[in-house]
């Protein structure tokens, strides 16, 4: 496995952060995914890419920080987010039938998650990004499956991911 950092290409943060209000509540805070792609990938692309989207949502760039011992913060900075890059050679193919897989536990894919490390959270040692990825390509079947892993500020206040809905509305012309 190898693991390259991938920083915003333009600067966004402007070094703001967000005050947070205790760590107890951030334990267990993340949201892992697994998606499936049939098909190769330009790696270079990918990061220009992935630089690009950072730099729009700034907070998957940030890190959370503890400040003198009791002051918990999001850090907006340009700080890059780790991308590691696995191949498979076990797997003949995806297992699934799902392209994305939302129930980690329940499917037991940890081996393509590089999951944001809450415990850094706890023991107040470490800066930790709040979001990581890691690309496992299986190599007999030629697929790719993108792992994401990210600390979830609604579940950090104790609300659950909002599910997108439609809207419908009627529009009503008028001569």
């Amino acid at each position: 496995m190898t693991t390259r950092l991938v920083s915003p290409s333009s600067p966004t943060g402007n070094n703001r952060s967000i005050e947070l209000a205790g760590i107890d509540l951030w334990t267990i805070a993340r949201v892992d995914k697994v998606f499936l792609y049939p098909v190769e990938l330009n790696v270079d692309r990918f990061k220009e890419s992935l630089g690009h989207t950072l730099s729009i949502w700034s907070i998957m760039a940030a890190h959370f920080l503890v400040l003198d011992d009791d002051h918990y913060v999001i850090e907006m900075s340009e700080y890059p987010i780790p991308v590691s890059f696995v191949k498979n050679t076990v797997l003949i193919r995806w297992p699934f039938n799902l392209n994305v897989v939302t129930h980690l536990i329940e499917s037991s894919l940890s081996e393509f998650i590089d999951e944001v490390r809450t415990e850094k959270l706890v023991d107040r040692t470490m800066m930790e990004p709040l979001f990581r990825l890691k690309l496992t390509r299986i190599v007999t079947s030629d697929e790719l499956v993108l792992g994401a892993s990210g600390s979830h500020m609604r579940i950090y206040q104790q609300m659950e991911p909002a599910e997108p809905f439609h809207i419908f509305e009627r529009r009503l012309w008028r001569s």
